[in-house]
């Protein structure tokens, strides 16, 4: 089960890369959009070819009026009023084009992005989840996915506006000063480099305060939705947590002040010196046409299109800043998707396995860690055994079966299922084996049937199945009798929608995997939200329902662990005792001792009971 990007190991600064072809984000884009960025394209150039009309046909006009035949009629200047108007036609319906398709276009490539990062988040090998780079990276391409495909949509076509206009504008200042057009030139490079080192001062600021983002989020999800409400309120943390959230927010805003000081240096040394260019031109078209060189026609049409050039450069060189940080932006996004794993999806489509799933002397610490969590740990588990893990809290049973169910790969010894290594299984083939209920389920905001049948989704529509396995988990009648039986959605923030206690969350769990067909059913903690009438329940059509299956179930509680075929005793990573119930019991070990200390507790409570009257209640 090797997969590419298992270990990210330590993230290091990218380094700026100060030639880049633009080719790079066009690719991107084109690869969002397509058809629809060409269409945004076409309307830039629509623009460009409108705003050259209006600039002709202007100049026509005031060469008519201005020029020295004194026979010069209203009747003379009505073709070009009329391609000046239709000009402006041009322009409007240019604008309203390409103001619409940059929005469309940029939802594409937000779509794009959010797609990638959903397809790496759900493949990549689980245990990279424990590592601080991908988080900081995952957290990077979600905060800037939406922000930074507008800002490189916009850029891209804004330079594509450049390109355009500037060959209209060049073509008409040609024709009258064209000494002037190195001038023009030189106007755009100072904005240009400036927006260059705005852009990679804003990328290195938003990396580094990477960490501290993700923190200050989750302070602020804390303090601000349900799950954290109860303890929030009753420990009376939200104070501590608001004012670690503002000591954090100080501290990025203190780096966003340093970055616009320095961003204020370099754009307004940058104004001032495309200022004093501009005025310079302006003053040889001014000089050209008092000398006659030009006539007023030519002056006025080339100080509009100096004006409208000007304009053009300075948003350009704000797009070639916002390019260059999208560049960074889309490195540092190329690196997460090349954390996609390659296991062929074909693999899943081949034959289904059965047998043993045996641990054969597993060892593992969990990565970037030194503390050995599992130490030379064997276990068979048999089609047909309902194997029992014990132990105290941190002993291993939680980390043992998440490296059965294939979440994490042994550090030494091996894992296999039917006799074959599961380092050789691509996972998504293995995973059609196993149904799991985790002790931190999921709660989806979906359907109940949905919440029920979406560990098959194939077979989703088979009302019947999933009522039965509702059944079978004892969590049939409440959703029956939800508002909308079993198309409720389970969410108190839908219309119509409803809740359930943890208990009865835990049941549809366990329905959940009831209802997938899998050869190995995995339970961790099963019973912990169940009353004593749900676990006896439970503990019953387990034996009943999985004769045929391989059976891993960890609990605290021993009255649902007395039924399994065989007991596990789990002690600081290791195996200790292994048996039956009466057979642990007989032994007066570790298990007999924490029975003991459990039944002890049922006894004191029995003890205490009135033994006459009215029942408490």
């Amino acid at each position: 089960m090797d997969r590419e990007g298992g270990d990210l190991g330590s993230e290091a600064t990218p380094r700026p890369r100060f030639v880049r072809s633009i080719a790079t984000t066009v690719r991107f884009v084109w690869r969002a959009a397509g058809g629809v960025f060409l269409l945004s394209l076409g309307a830039e150039l629509l623009g460009a070819i409108g705003l050259g009309g209006v600039l002709l046909f202007g100049r026509q006009i005031v060469s008519e009026l201005t020029g020295p035949d004194p026979t010069t009629t209203q009747g003379s200047v009505i073709p070009a009023t009329i391609g000046l108007g239709l000009a402006l036609v041009l322009s409007g319906i240019a604008a309203v084009l390409v103001n619409q398709s940059r929005w469309l276009v940029a939802e594409y490539v937000n779509r794009h992005v959010q797609n990638e990062i959903v397809e790496v988040a759900s493949t990549v090998d689980y245990q990279v989840f424990e590592q601080q780079a991908f988080h900081d990276r995952l957290g990077r391409a979600n905060d800037q996915a939406s922000e930074s495909s507008y800002e490189l949509v916009y850029a891209l076509l804004s330079l594509a506006n450049l390109v355009a206009t500037s060959i209209v504008v060049v073509l008409i200042l040609v024709r009258t000063v064209p000494e002037v057009l190195g001038a023009l030139a030189l106007i755009a490079l100072p904005s240009v480099l400036a927006a260059r080192a705005s852009a990679g001062l804003t990328f290195q600021t938003t990396y580094d305060l990477t960490a501290d983002d993700r923190l200050r989020a989750y302070l602020y999800r804390t303090l601000t939705t349900k799950a954290g409400a109860p303890e929030v309120r009753v420990f009376g943390v939200a104070d501590v947590l608001h004012e670690r959230w503002d000591r954090l927010y100080e501290h990025r805003l203190g780096r966003i002040r340093s970055l616009v000081r320095r961003q204020l240096l370099y754009n307004g040394v940058a104004a001032v010196i495309a200022a004093l260019l501009v005025a310079g031109v302006l003053l040889v078209l001014v000089d050209a046409a008092i000398d006659g060189r030009i006539t007023v026609g030519d002056a006025a049409v080339a100080i509009v299109a100096l004006q409208q050039l000007a304009g053009r450069i300075r948003s350009a060189a704000n797009a070639s800043g916002s390019i260059r940080e999208s560049i960074l932006f889309i490195d540092d996004f190329d690196d997460l998707c090349a954390m996609r794993p390659d296991d062929p999806l074909a693999s899943v489509d081949g034959p289904m396995l059965s047998g043993h799933l045996v641990a054969e002397h597993v060892g593992f610490t969990y990565p970037g860690t030194d503390r050995i969590v599992l130490d030379d740990v064997s276990l068979d588990v048999a089609p047909g055994d309902i194997v029992a893990l014990v132990g105290v809290s941190g002993s291993g049973k939680t980390t043992l079966a998440s490296l059965l169910a294939g979440l994490y790969e042994p550090t030494t010894g091996r894992i296999t299922y039917g006799g074959v290594d599961l380092a050789t299984i691509p996972r998504e083939a293995y995973w059609r084996h196993l149904a799991v209920v985790f002790q931190d389920f999921a709660r989806y905001e979906l359907t109940a049937r949905e919440n029920v049948a979406i560990s098959d989704h194939l077979r989703q529509g088979d009302t019947e199945a999933v009522e039965q396995a509702a059944e079978r988990a004892g969590i049939a009648d409440t959703l029956g009798g939800l508002p909308a039986g079993y198309e409720t959605m389970m969410s108190r923030f839908y219309d119509g929608g409803a809740d359930l206690s943890v208990g009865q969350w835990q049941r549809v769990a366990v329905a959940r995997a009831f209802f997938r067909p899998a050869p190995v059913l995995i339970l961790d903690e099963p019973a912990a939200a169940l009353d004593a009438v749900a676990e006896q329940l439970l503990s019953d059509r387990l034996v009943e329902l999985c004769a045929d299956r391989s059976v891993l179930l960890i609990s605290h509680r021993f009255s649902t662990v007395r039924m399994a075929s065989r007991i596990c005793v789990m002690q600081e990573g290791r195996i200790t005792e292994e048996g039956t119930h009466d057979e642990l019991v007989a032994l007066g070990g570790h298990y007999a001792e924490l029975f003991e200390l459990q039944a002890s507790g049922y006894r004191a409570v029995a003890d205490s009971a009135p033994t006459g009257g009215e029942p408490i209640r």
